[in-house]
């Protein structure tokens, strides 16, 4: 199951900094920081799909909802396409 999270900015600069405590390299997942963050903010997630992510655009895009695809290299340089 997929679960999905709506999050801060503020949220996710403390999420990277725990990753960057944990001796992550930009580009290297931040899954395990994620998760808890979620669970020592007492955050939930907003919804859960057995879609991936790339079925799950589709679908948002079927519906003519607007998506956001940011992807971050092993370099730890951000590029986003709408």
């Amino acid at each position: 199951m997929n679960h999905l999270w709506k999050i801060t900015l503020d949220d996710y600069l403390e999420i990277c900094n725990m990753a960057k405590a944990n001796g992550k390299k930009p580009g290297e997942s931040m899954q395990q920081e994620f998760l808890e963050y979620m669970k020592q903010k007492n955050i939930k997630s907003i919804g859960a799909t057995e879609l991936t992510r790339k079925e799950l655009m589709k679908e948002y895009k079927s519906h003519n909802k607007k998506t956001l695809k940011i992807d971050i290299d092993k370099k730890g340089n951000i590029s986003i396409d709408k």
